[in-house]
């Protein structure tokens, strides 16, 4: 019997790859703990701009700033969300401004994700890019994640819709009106309407993409470093660090720029995990101390520069990569701690819950139901 040749083991292989992918695409959505971080670690990012920038609203985003109307004028993108507060005046701003940053906690409690999502990211759009020289890249990065994970099943852990789905039951959707009734019904309470294949298949095509536009920001930005006199010499942390709009902490960042040993390992350190951060991920190991050296970065440019929010944005997408092992753990450590605190929470909350016009009285489940 003659032995196969080396093109048709070749395409033997190249089937096998293909069908190894479309399981891995199609049967079940990846990463849903780190999706589900992403999401409460996302918005608490827009809360926090939003409150810490409460002070001074009007003068940056409202009425009062009209010392920007030039850029704002010359300014295309993002129009239609823009508008919305153009010509808003001070007292209709005031509730606009709060509306968002309470549409943004709803977002982190996970109630109604994704309905509540596409608000909280036309509202942070029309108030954030008001002023286009105000943005910078974690705006734009920020903007970029929320949009993708609006697209992936964020809900399945840690959320309003997860207790929701375990506290009410599927519908069956047949033909005709009912059929729609039942549909709607199920998207109200999360439960799944589209094919099963679909929405795994949209899940996890939204996720390679989001890992892969944090892969290219961490290759780009430590390929540039790379390029520069001062990071080749392992002294371009300490100039900027000299800033005073970059020291929150005067005393911190001094005894940081102090030692000269730390500023070279930690400009070497950043400018490598930001170059192999994408290759770190193809090992098991390597991703571990990837992800913990990107997380203690951006912890550190948090802390050091007086950027939390950027940071907060960065670690909330770096999430996707963290293996769902390691969430099971933390998610039973948390549950541990924060079991008394949670009963109470539902104890207050159900009774008034259950007397909603139209809430049909059910049995209160802790657990989450799968999708």
């Amino acid at each position: 019997m003659s032995q196969p040749s080396i093109a048709s083991r070749g395409l033997d292989l190249v089937n096998e790859w293909y069908d190894k992918f479309e399981s891995w695409l199609l049967t079940d959505k990846r990463s849903i703990y780190g999706a589900s971080l992403a999401r409460i670690l996302a918005g608490c990012s827009v809360m926090g701009i939003l409150i810490t920038n409460f002070r001074v609203r009007n003068l940056m985003f409202g009425p009062g700033s009209v010392w920007s109307k030039p850029t704002q004028d010359g300014n295309d993108m993002y129009w239609p969300p823009r508008l919305i507060v153009s010509h808003m005046g001070n007292t209709t701003f005031l509730f606009y401004y709060l509306l968002v940053i309470f549409v943004a906690f709803l977002f982190v409690l996970g109630w109604h994700t994704r309905l509540v999502g596409i608000l909280m990211l036309i509202g942070h759009v029309s108030i954030i890019e008001r002023i286009p020289v105000l943005g910078d890249q974690g705006d734009n990065i920020l903007r970029v994640g929320i949009f993708l994970i609006l697209f992936m099943n964020t809900s399945e852990h840690w959320s309003l819709d997860a207790r929701r789905r375990a506290r009410t039951q599927p519908e069956s959707m047949g033909g005709g009106a009912g059929g729609l009734v039942a549909a709607v019904k199920n998207a109200y309470n999360g439960h799944r309407v589209l094919p099963l294949w679909f929405t795994n298949g949209l899940h996890n095509v939204v996720l390679i993409a989001l890992g892969w536009q944090l892969i290219m920001i961490y290759f780009s930005a430590g390929w540039f470093k790379a390029q520069g006199s001062l990071w080749y010499h392992g002294t371009a942390l300490y100039y900027p660090l000299q800033l005073q709009e970059y020291k929150p902490f005067p005393f911190l960042t001094d005894a940081f720029t102090h030692v000269g040993v730390m500023v070279g390992l930690s400009t070497y350190v950043a400018m490598c995990v930001q170059i192999g951060f994408g290759f770190a991920l193809l090992h098991p190991i390597a991703r571990r101390v990837a992800i913990f050296c990107a997380i203690m970065f951006h912890l550190s440019i948090a802390v050091l520069m007086a950027l939390p929010w950027f940071s907060l944005s960065m670690i909330a997408f770096d999430a996707i990569f963290v293996s769902t092992s390691t969430f099971i753990l933390f998610d039973r450590w948390i549950r541990d701690k924060l079991r008394p605190v949670a009963d109470l929470f539902f104890d207050l909350t159900d009774p008034l819950v259950d007397k909603l016009p139209g809430r049909a009285k059910q049995p209160s489940l802790v657990s989450s139901s799968a999708d």
